[in-house]
């Protein structure tokens, strides 16, 4: 995204611009060679941004256009429609799909992210930076002790899963991992028809009352399903335990599916304190991201403002400082709002009542085609990422959700 956008705007204003991207995977392979562990949902929001900066999604990279959310619980499941009423989310593969797919590679987003960067002018360097030395005027990158460039900027989009590169000398502040929560993700694959009978085009998002599990997500993309699982204790067995579960395995077919490849990533939670010097900044997971969700949304944002700062600013600590890192600060508040929400979420999964409570104000705004649908909205921004958990924490002190979680309590009630 940075390079993306920084080529374009230097073409804007006539400046000569020379871009490298240091990226060791080959994102058009299947499997781990491939992978950048992600869910893979572009939110709708993120959607119509690409669109406006002329990145269009070819077809042949979405895996399965998104419209429903169906929420599962101990006590009832409820389908939520999205607001638009259209297939504008995008299920996407980052890398070449799950390794052992029987029909192969797919298309990758990040492979034409990378290339459509490279159209543009930048050149793309299959090696991995493991050090950078900040011993004079400018970060000079090494990779295995050897010299590979002397840098004007360095954009460190390190992620927040592999070991960040070295740094050397004096950078004026140390690099750091960001707080890190552990995910689970697994591709299982099943066939085009079961895909489609039993996921449709709907994500199938689970609140269980399990103390481990904060909620998982079972997203459908062509032949196969991608699950996420986010919680404590996440282990080699957190996937087998999930599917099991009988929640989950209702929604299943009753056999002939195969997890395909499994991975345990961390997601990031907490930011680094610092995260630019003079020349360098940091950006996507080794930065400033969302919580828990929209990811590749987070990294468009930082992207897109660390290039408008180098190319229209400058490239020292006071010029982010002065344009980048508002951006990022304002992401760090969202994310306050978004630990408000996801705590109250955590309440009403653990508490039979409010679950249920919660299920059936749902089910009434869905089934009442005037009903202005707050707390579905909530619900479905929350975790689709296509709206700022600022906005939608304010959403909540709207009387009408109050109202239809009152009517759903009376419901509760009499259907007791």
């Amino acid at each position: 995204f940075f390079s993306i956008f920084a080529l374009d705007m230097a073409e804007m204003i006539g400046l000569d611009l020379d871009v490298t991207i240091y990226e060791p995977r080959d994102f058009k392979k299947p499997g781990p060679a491939g992978c950048n562990m992600c869910g893979g949902i572009i939110s709708e929001l993120l959607v119509q941004m690409l669109a406006v900066e002329g990145i269009n999604l070819p077809e042949s990279l979405v895996q399965r256009g998104i419209n429903s959310y169906e929420l599962h619980t101990n006590y009832g499941s409820v389908s939520i429609a999205t607001p638009a009423l259209e297939k504008t989310i995008a299920a996407i593969c980052r890398g070449g799909g799950p390794r052992k797919l029987s029909c192969g590679p797919l298309a990758s987003f990040d492979s034409y992210l990378l290339s459509l960067a490279c159209e543009k002018g930048a050149v793309h360097r299959q090696v991995r930076i493991d050090r950078v030395d900040y011993s004079g005027e400018k970060p000079v990158l090494y990779s295995k002790d050897e010299q590979l460039q002397e840098a004007d900027l360095v954009v460190g989009a390190f992620g927040a899963n592999k070991t960040l590169p070295e740094v050397s000398g004096d950078a004026g502040f140390q690099f750091s991992k960001p707080l890190v929560a552990k995910t689970a993700i697994a591709e299982i694959e099943m066939g085009d028809e079961a895909v489609m009978e039993h996921f449709g085009s709907s994500i199938n998002l689970f609140l269980l009352p399990k103390r481990d599990l904060k909620f998982a997500a079972i997203i459908p993309k062509g032949t196969y399903a991608t699950v996420c699982i986010l919680g404590k204790n996440i282990d080699k067995n957190t996937v087998e335990e999930f599917l099991s579960h009988p929640v989950v395995a209702g929604v299943l077919p009753r056999s002939g599916f195969d997890i395909r490849c499994q991975c345990f990533p961390v997601m990031n939670v907490g930011v680094p304190r610092q995260p630019f010097t003079d020349r360098i900044v940091l950006c996507g997971d080794s930065g400033s991201t969302r919580l828990f969700k929209d990811g590749i949304g987070a990294a468009y944002l930082m992207g897109k403002a660390a290039a408008i700062t180098a190319v229209f600013q400058g490239v020292s600590a006071s010029d982010f400082r002065k344009i980048y890192l508002p951006v990022y600060k304002s992401l760090i508040v969202d994310n306050w709002f978004g630990r408000i929400l996801f705590l109250v979420t955590d309440m009403f999964k653990r508490t039979p009542l409010l679950t249920k409570i919660m299920l059936e104000a749902v089910r009434g705004e869905q089934g009442d085609p005037d009903d202005p649908k707050i707390l579905s909205s909530i619900l479905w921004d929350m975790f689709t990422g296509n709206e700022r958990y600022k906005n939608i924490f304010f959403r909540t002190f709207k009387f009408r959700m109050h109202q239809n979680l009152f009517e759903g309590l009376e419901r509760v009630i009499l259907n007791a």
